[in-house]
């Protein structure tokens, strides 16, 4: 086995053994852990594949370039602001056609232990992120080839598997939030 696969292999199996010690399978939403810590490692795993963890780290953008980290957390809370304002667009839009199920999500997210919903907020955005933004978005970009539209059918694609994962929480309105966000 080459000394890159050995790399990839370890840490795919440290970033499990770590999952099984810290929050046991048998806990109460202990899916949510497991499948933020699933997505993170798919998304080391395709992105260091032959290449090493480091070049993986680096492709899923999640060591930024020095000097970029001022300008990355100012992109972050931009994003951050623009995600809260679309979804309150949307939001309201469902909620005048009449069709707002968002209590669906806020019902699920309340049975909840507070270390569910810590993993929920912290550790779930960056698997998510590091799977369908950092590896597939960025994997159909290149393979939609050179132009300034390539992204289009990365974004279209990526952000509907991206929604399809929400489609557990039974609302249209998470639906629509989680493909336009």
């Amino acid at each position: 086995m080459s000394n890159v696969k050995a790399q990839t292999l370890l840490a795919f199996l440290l970033i499990l053994a770590v999952a099984f010690l810290f929050f046991p399978s048998s806990a109460y939403g202990s899916a949510v852990f497991y499948i933020s810590v699933t997505f993170l490692a798919i998304a080391l795993a395709l992105s260091s594949h032959r290449k090493g963890i480091a070049f993986g780290l680096e492709y899923l953008r999640l060591i930024p370039k020095k000097g970029r980290l001022a300008p990355l957390l100012l992109w972050g809370l931009a994003a951050l602001l623009a995600s809260g304002i679309i979804t309150a667009v949307i939001s309201m839009a469902f909620y005048y056609l009449g069709i707002l199920d968002a209590d669906l999500v806020g019902q699920k997210i309340l049975k909840l232990p507070l270390q569910v919903l810590i993993v929920a907020f912290t550790l779930a955005p960056l698997g998510e992120e590091a799977l369908f933004r950092g590896y597939i978005f960025r994997k159909i970009t290149e393979l939609s080839g050179a132009g300034r539209a390539a992204w289009i059918p990365a974004a279209l694609v990526s952000s509907a598997l991206f929604a399809a994962m929400h489609i557990s929480y039974g609302s249209v309105a998470e639906l629509a939030v989680s493909f336009f966000v």
